[in-house]
């Protein structure tokens, strides 16, 4: 199943180069360590698989996926310091959003590190936690592989399970959907706090999805 319309393909991007591959590899390998470096890598091979299902560069894909953590081993105390350094504004709430930070953080840091990576790039490690209404292929192959890829314990939690299923089966708009409605549901049910800009993507999802159902107001025999 391609994805939709494979626009990467049609953008400037790096250029399939082992020498830079193998750059990269050893900065992550530098930077990451314990079972935070074995799930990068892990992303990044489950990556390629999903962009190969979707007409997706893989070579995108592999590089995106080595650097979609790269600030992840920054702790709570240190993340807004980082988001001052990098010049990017704390958000509202930021003492209930230090799990996604890293990846704002992480977007802005690797393309200092690594100038020559494209916007494509920068912008599926930027979106791969919040994620956003309008998603690159690229983007949305991250944001899942990030969620799903075979180090992610599947015991308990059968959104992680359902959604290896339907990956190369259904359109990626729909595998994105499928995937954001199963973060919410994760927040909702471990009584979280969701971001508002999160509230907004889930709402403009289910506007792009779903046709508004007729309203079972005034009928005497429908219980809500």
């Amino acid at each position: 199943m391609k994805g939709r319309g494979d626009e990467r393909k049609g953008l400037e991007s790096v250029k399939e180069d082992k020498k830079f591959l193998k750059r990269v590899t050893k900065a992550v390998d530098e930077r990451l360590s314990g079972k935070r470096l074995d799930h990068v890598h892990s992303v990044s091979e489950y990556a390629c698989k999903l962009a190969r299902m979707y007409g997706v560069s893989e070579y995108d894909a592999r590089i995106a996926g080595l650097l979609h953590d790269w600030d992840k081993l920054l702790t709570d105390d240190e993340l807004p310091a980082r988001l001052d350094e990098l010049g990017i504004e704390r958000p509202d709430h930021i003492e209930y959003l230090y799990p996604v930070l890293h990846s704002f953080t992480g977007a802005a840091a690797v393309r200092r590190e690594f100038p020559e990576l494209d916007d494509g790039i920068i912008s599926a490690i930027h979106n791969h936690t919040l994620g956003s209404l309008d998603m690159s292929d690229l983007d949305i192959i991250i944001f899942v592989a990030d969620m799903i890829e075979p180090l992610r314990k599947s015991k308990g939690r059968p959104e992680v399970k359902r959604l290896r299923q339907m990956a190369g089966k259904v359109p990626l708009d729909e595998l994105y959907f499928e995937a954001y409605a199963a973060t919410m549901r994760s927040l909702i049910d471990r009584k979280r706090f969701i971001d508002p800009a999160a509230l907004d993507i889930w709402n403009g999802l289910v506007k792009r999805h779903h046709p508004i159902d007729k309203s079972r107001q005034g009928n005497p025999d429908a219980v809500l």
